[in-house]
């Protein structure tokens, strides 16, 4: 009886020695991590620490997977890289935890987790140390939500403006120009329009156009225009620079005579188009914009390709294509006298000899009346340039005087 209690208690303790052996190798190794925050916003940074210990271990190798909609990777060090475990231990005889650090941002609000497993895990002798694995958990909030400003309604800021070049749909007139920019050497002013109080821009003791700055209800078409008094007509406000001044176009009233021999058309500068006027001449279009300069004159303005400069149109004379100069008339030929009778053998000598002379007398004369035709041209042509070099200087001078420093 006694034998048999004790073949029992043998059969039991061998049974727990033999659950016991694979927990212990499995017990060998442990890995164990925390996150900087278990709770965090989107485009958060999440950093992980994680530790391996065990018994002079030499090399870790395993994985680690996570939810890409959640997070993103960012670095690693230690022996972690995007989805991989590799730690290896620098000492001699191997050390007994080894530790690597992670990061995360969060990119979607939702609950995650980023799990790890140690795959592999040797010792200094390169025995086999078991696996272990890792669960961590974050909760990713989103980002508060701002409250939403209200569109601003102009129609409910803003004065109704009436007779709007190329409006199509209502432009609402500014009470205040607090927060918009004014144009160079403008200040606001108070204005009634229609019996409403405005805001306008103007210069100050000077015959500068008025400028209202209108917008439509929403706000998404909004710039400073012209406004014509006599004629309660409001057109965009445009400039243009031309040699460091600026000039401000303007529409000619029914006051302003248009130049005769021009037609109505738009010119296009930098991708932008400009009532203008259009006429030929005998080298191509000619260009005139109606407008005021910084000295304050109106008047049309000829506007150049070449340099995109203004000029102060005048009435010139027609532009040859090639100059032209007078004909010249042929020189008359010369007439030959007759010769006197034939004498003996001397005459015939005197004979020969008149005729050369005439010949190289000829000759002599049509050179001479060569050379003074082209000298004579030339000096036509030197004049010609003169007087159209001079007519541009008046016209440049005129254009751009010299204006007082501001």
């Amino acid at each position: 009886m006694k034998e048999s209690f004790v073949k029992k208690q043998a059969a039991v303790v061998l049974f727990l020695v033999l659950l016991l052996i694979p927990i212990s190798a499995k017990a060998l190794v442990n890995l164990q991590g925390k996150a900087s925050a278990g709770t965090l916003q989107v485009g958060d940074i999440a950093e992980i620490n994680i530790t391996v210990s065990g018994s002079k271990l030499s090399v870790i190798e395993g994985s680690l997977t996570y939810d890409p909609e959640a997070l993103e990777f960012l670095d690693g060090e230690g022996g972690v890289s995007d989805g991989y475990l590799y730690m290896v231990s620098m000492q001699k005889g191997g050390s007994d935890t080894l530790s690597a650090r992670l990061r995360f941002k969060a990119i979607s609000a939702k609950e995650t987790k980023i799990e790890f497993l140690t795959e592999k895990a040797l010792d200094y002798n390169g025995k086999e140390q078991g696996s272990a694995k890792l669960s961590l958990s974050l909760n990713i909030l989103a980002l508060p939500q701002e409250p939403k400003t209200p569109p601003i309604d102009y129609s409910t800021r803003g004065v109704l403006a009436l007779n709007v070049k190329d409006a199509e749909e209502n432009m609402f007139i500014l009470r205040s120009l607090e927060n918009v920019t004014l144009p160079s050497r403008y200040s606001p002013k108070a204005f009634t329009y229609h019996g409403e109080a405005v805001a306008a821009a103007v210069v100050e003791e000077s015959d500068a156009p008025m400028l209202l700055y209108l917008t439509n209800a929403s706000g998404s078409l909004a710039g400073y225009y012209i406004y014509n008094d006599a004629n309660d007509y409001l057109y965009p406000y445009s400039t243009i620079s031309s040699a460091s001044k600026t000039y401000i176009l303007l529409e000619p009233d029914g006051n302003v005579e248009r130049p005769e021999g021009f037609v109505e058309t738009t010119l296009e500068i930098d991708g932008k188009a400009y009532p203008a006027l259009k006429a030929q001449d005998a080298q191509g279009d000619v260009y005139l914009l109606y407008g005021r300069n910084p000295k304050g004159e109106l008047g049309y303005y000829m506007y150049s390709f070449e340099d995109d400069s203004l000029i102060r149109y005048a009435v010139l004379p027609v532009r040859p294509v090639a100059p032209t100069f007078a004909q010249e008339e042929p020189e008359p030929a010369p007439v030959e006298e007759q010769p006197a009778p034939p004498e003996p053998e001397q005459i015939d000598t005197l004979v020969f000899n008149k005729t050369m002379f005439y010949i190289v007398s000829g000759s002599f004369a049509i050179l001479f009346c060569t050379v003074l035709g082209l000298l004579i041209v030339n000096l036509k042509r030197d004049a010609q340039r003169r007087q159209r070099a001079a007519l541009r200087r008046a016209e440049l001078e005129r254009a751009y005087p010299e204006q007082p420093s501001q």
